[in-house]
């Protein structure tokens, strides 16, 4: 059942009863070890149980396998148990999945989308799905669960043997006779009766023309759906925050985790600016919430002594969209900001120079850009603020995409923006040296840790300190795949794809993580479309990542172009994916939680991107038919 967000405490409250009668009394939390939304939302969730004084146990995942290894004793338990699934399985059918008998609860706050559609039955009360009003997809446009018809539409396209005018040529040559033999496909659909050998009258051919546009209809409802509604939705740490606020637990550490896991989805095009400004006025509401409570225990003074020093105080700003400026120099921000990079192609010296032209307009002086950003003095500071708005078109760049309405936090000396709180969660979630098989999840752990700034400063600095490394591999590698032609695709090409395997950048352990690909693929689609004149020549980009210990390479794909307004980005390759996918027979061998990443062998990885190519050409010259149909 999918349930609207307003009912979030319920569902919470029945947790609780579920954990009280069962023998543990415990819930069962899997939350994906991959972005930072995760790590976000799982925090306010254990401080909630914390504060319920709820027990629970708490799973980084990073694949379907891993959750039904860990749900394996429960297949035979009896007792009444809650899993709870954080950003993943609102995407497939994971009761079937993972073998969970219907005495297990499942509840699962994900932002994966499509949300499957068998979830949208009102009479399964043990599989939950928390969808808020104002998602990008929301509940009304999800198709309403039928197993029946679902059932007979997929009968329907694997028997493809005969068509409804068959059958009803099969009706005139039986003569309207039904009490006959019973020749012909309309056998196959009798019932036998209790009460005799008298069968049902068989249906004529206008009932089942009627059926058979009725199996039409549901057939293109449901490949509309999962066509057009591939990408993300709201937030699971705005939900949670939303419950958290419910039950009177919510305070500037939780609103902090809100804005992180929103600011995540921003910086990584998962959704619109104005969907972003739309969900963040809710929360600057709430910042100016606690900052009043702060500002009533404060000191009477200037603003600085107003604020407590020795709490987290967040508040409101309008901040410039560079990445890791108050950790970096001005020129090595601006050099390494994906956006600035590939509009200047700043891993080449002409691009370079460029850049330092900027700086030169902006009447910074080279020594001062190239010295440490909390070294510099404050002019040098406003110059930047004042005069990028100026000068940064005349250098091909837009003012509307340097800047944006953001949060930042401060304690004791120390500010943090949200965005540099993004990349350094994201930093720490892909050190691969965290440690052992298990990295993923020790990795994950200190993500977690990272977030109470007030006793883990040193981890957000060494997670800024991974991120900035991360930004530097990122655009020198996907420079030099640029410039020695390893991104295939032209101007007129459908998307543009490349195999990192084929680059010097295989040996990175950093490539093969999920989240690098998706940020080097926004990358790539960005320099590469730079490269070209005319205003389209953006496509979508599918990237493949080097094969990890295991010889498993990770696909993904991020889309061409940004949908303005409150709607879903929608990503056109999820089903292309899995079609190229079925139609080589490759067996996934990890199951992704989102649809538009694939892991496969390294030995398939050349023939997947060359049957692709065939699949979207072929979705293009559908695409192609209905509009020319369309018009007439």
């Amino acid at each position: 059942m999918i349930v609207p967000a307003q009912y979030l405490n319920q569902v919470f409250q029945a947790i609780k009863k579920d954990s009280n009668g069962s023998e543990d009394q415990g819930v069962l939390c899997f939350a994906t070890c991959t972005d930072a939304d995760s790590v976000c939302a799982s925090q306010l969730l254990l401080n909630l149980f914390n504060r319920e004084s709820l027990h629970f146990s708490l799973i980084p995942v990073s694949c379907y396998e891993e959750v039904r290894e860990h749900c394996a004793p429960l297949i035979t338990a009896q007792e009444v148990k809650t899993v709870l699934l954080v950003n993943c399985g609102a995407t497939e059918d994971v009761r079937s999945l993972c073998n969970l008998p219907s005495n297990i609860r499942i509840v699962i706050l994900d932002h994966h989308r499509p949300v499957w559609h068998g979830h949208n039955n009102e009479d399964d009360m043990d599989t939950l799905v928390l969808v808020d009003d104002d998602d990008p997809v929301p509940k009304s446009v999800v198709p309403v669960y039928d197993q029946q018809l679902d059932n007979e539409v997929a009968e329907s396209d694997e028997s493809g043997s005969g068509s409804d005018s068959d059958e009803d040529e099969e009706d005139e040559q039986s003569g309207g006779s039904q009490e006959g033999s019973g020749e012909g496909r309309g056998r196959k659909r009798r019932r036998s009766v209790d009460d005799g050998d008298v069968s049902p009258p068989k249906r004529g051919p206008a009932a089942r023309a009627m059926d058979a546009a009725t199996r039409r209809r549901r057939a293109e409802e449901v490949d509309s759906y999962y066509s057009d509604r591939n990408g993300y939705g709201k937030p699971s740490s705005l939900l949670l925050f939303s419950l958290c606020h419910q039950l009177q637990h919510d305070d500037n550490f939780h609103v902090w985790c809100a804005i992180v896991g929103l600011t995540e989805q921003l910086l990584f095009q998962q959704i619109s600016k104005q969907q972003y400004n739309t969900w963040r006025e809710n929360l600057v509401q709430h910042v100016a919430m606690h900052q009043d409570v702060g500002q009533e225990d404060g000191l009477d003074g200037s603003s600085l002594l107003m604020m407590p020093r020795h709490k987290v105080q967040v508040e409101a700003c309008e901040d410039l969209r560079l990445t890791l400026l108050r950790y970096w120099t001005i020129e090595d921000s601006l050099r390494y900001t994906g956006y600035v990079a590939a509009r200047l192609q700043t891993w080449r010296q002409k691009g370079l120079d460029n850049l330092r032209s900027l700086l030169t307009y902006m009447c910074i002086p080279l020594k001062h850009a190239s010295t440490s950003y909390k070294g510099l003095r404050e002019v040098y500071n406003g110059q930047l603020r004042s005069q990028l708005p100026r000068f940064a078109p005349q250098h091909m760049l837009a003012w509307d995409s340097l800047h944006f309405n953001s949060f930042r936090l401060l304690y004791k000396h120390e500010e943090v923006g949200a965005s540099d709180m993004v990349f350094a969660l994201l930093g720490l979630l892909t050190d691969t040296q965290a440690g052992g098989p298990e990295w993923h999840r020790t990795a994950f752990n200190n993500a977690q840790n990272a977030l109470h700034i007030q006793r883990n400063l040193h981890m957000v600095e060494r997670g800024i300190e991974l991120a900035k490394q991360m930004c530097q591999d990122v655009v020198h590698e996907c420079g030099l795949m640029i410039t020695a032609g390893k991104v295939k695709g032209g101007r007129t090409a459908d998307y543009r794809w490349v195999n990192v395997a084929d680059s010097n950048a295989f040996a990175n352990p950093r490539f093969r993580h999920p989240t690098v690909l998706k940020y080097m693929a926004l990358f790539l689609r960005d320099a590469t479309s730079c490269r070209y004149s005319s205003s389209d020549a953006r496509r979508p980009m599918v990237v493949a990542g080097p094969p990890d210990e295991r010889g498993v390479c990770c696909l993904v794909s991020v889309h061409a172009k940004h949908i303005s307004g409150n709607r879903l980005q929608n990503n056109p390759f999820a089903r292309p994916f899995i079609e190229t996918a079925g139609a080589l027979n490759i067996i996934p061998l990890k199951s992704a939680f989102e649809n538009a990443t694939y892991h496969i062998r390294k030995e398939d990885v050349t023939a997947f991107l060359g049957k692709l190519q065939d699949v979207v050409g072929e979705y293009r010259a559908a695409a192609a038919q209905q509009a020319q149909a369309a018009q007439a």
